[in-house]
């Protein structure tokens, strides 16, 4: 969706894909990527995630990207921090603790702000895109980012039942989308009907979750 769509979501409180806890896919599979403790891990539209404290809890530094100044807000204040702004070019970067987040156009953000982290974790971003701009994003996974690991958590379910977002992107899509550029393995692949009442509700009956390790081909 355009930039509108997601801020308009965050002014309303409309925002039934946050989480109130870290995903679980984290204490199952990140230690599979082997990115040492320090280092800084990328969350692209991280919203307020508390997938972010997570990684804090663990040892690391994170950087995201959002747009909304109002999910910064929240996931400092959720923290208990007061953070530091600055400005870069477009952006409003907020910093405090172990977390740097940067509010602006992902598409938008400086190969140089990337220029230090060891690992990408994408739960909210591929799934949060349409077809066209799932493309584009693949894209800048691609070219844009460093050759470091990417934890991917993506969604697949019958699209005559629910129209997105989170989009449904099944595996020949995910793919399609990355396949020439990075290999995939699938760490998990989970019926997670059950627990996502709210996806019942929009008319799902089947929610099957599919995390990935993808790593850039050589």
């Amino acid at each position: 969706m355009e930039a509108p769509f997601w801020i308009e979501r965050w002014q309303k409180g409309d925002i039934g894909f946050h989480r109130d806890a870290a995903h679980g896919a984290l204490g199952c599979h990140w230690g599979k990527l082997g990115v040492p403790q320090s280092s800084v891990v990328f969350v692209p539209l991280c919203g307020k995630s508390l997938d972010m404290a997570w990684f804090a809890a663990n040892g690391y530094r994170v950087l995201g990207v959002e747009l909304s100044p109002l999910a910064i807000d929240a996931f400092f204040d959720s923290q208990g921090l007061k953070p530091e702004s600055r400005s870069s070019g477009p952006f409003t970067i907020r910093t405090a603790g172990p977390y740097e987040i940067w509010c602006g156009d992902l598409f938008a953000l400086p190969r140089e702000a990337l220029s230090g982290i060891s690992a990408i974790y994408d739960r909210a971003s591929l799934v949060a895109l349409p077809p066209r701009m799932q493309e584009s994003y693949a894209d800048w996974l691609s070219t844009k980012t460093p050759d470091v690991p990417i934890l991917i958590v993506s969604l697949a379910y019958d699209e005559a039942e629910m129209n997105g977002p989170p989009f449904s992107i099944p595996q020949p899509r995910v793919r399609q989308l990355l396949g020439q550029s990075f290999e995939l393995d699938v760490l998990s692949d989970t019926d997670v009907m059950e627990a996502n009442a709210g996806m019942r509700k929009r008319g799902l009956t089947a929610l099957q979750e599919t995390v990935y390790l993808a790593r850039r081909r050589k």
